[in-house]
């Protein structure tokens, strides 16, 4: 993956991709995950389709392009068409995508609150494509770092600065059902 550093080493087996700030990263296999540390204001944009074990993430910085077509992963207005994109290429269609987002934390000391434009602007973004976000970790005061296990569709959400052992919030598909 152009950009993407691995992860931390895991005590399993599992190949860790860690994504950074304005980038995509894609898992081709279900021993592949993709995520993300640190998020603030940013907002992770995990699509995967159900059964499938491929996933692609963009960490979305902004929540518009305002028209410029560099670093497309930047924005949620480009990154979520990126990522379909991306997701086509491997064989499927966005009418069989999900999306796990999370991070859009505000109150972090910018002017304006970044994090909640961030989350509206990705919200919009995959409504417009008709792609329903089955999992959601976003807003609040905190940041948090994301992983995407694409075998178990299961989005795991670690939140910062919280006392010990009450760190890990677990968000899976079928608990929006």
């Amino acid at each position: 993956m152009h950009g993407a550093h691995l992860c931390p080493a895991a005590e399993d087996a599992v190949k860790r991709t860690a994504v950074g700030l304005g980038e995509v990263g894609v898992a081709y296999n279900a021993d592949e995950r993709l995520c993300v540390f640190g998020l603030g204001s940013c907002v992770a944009v995990y699509l995967y389709a159900p059964g499938n074990p491929a996933s692609a993430l963009a960490h979305v910085v902004l929540p518009s392009s305002s028209g410029r077509s560099e670093a497309p992963a930047r924005y949620a207005d480009t990154a979520v068409p990126l990522l379909v994109a991306r997701l086509e290429e491997l064989g499927l269609h966005e009418t069989q995508l999900r999306a796990a987002i999370a991070g859009g934390a505000g109150g972090l000391g910018f002017t304006n609150d970044i994090g909640q434009h961030n989350i509206e602007a990705v919200r919009r973004a995959l409504r417009a494509l008709g792609i329903p976000v089955a999992q959601d970790d976003t807003g609040g005061s905190r940041g948090r770092s994301v992983e995407f296990d694409p075998l178990r569709q299961h989005l795991e959400v670690r939140v910062l600065d919280r006392p010990q052992g009450r760190d890990r919030v677990d968000h899976r598909a079928d608990a929006a059902d």
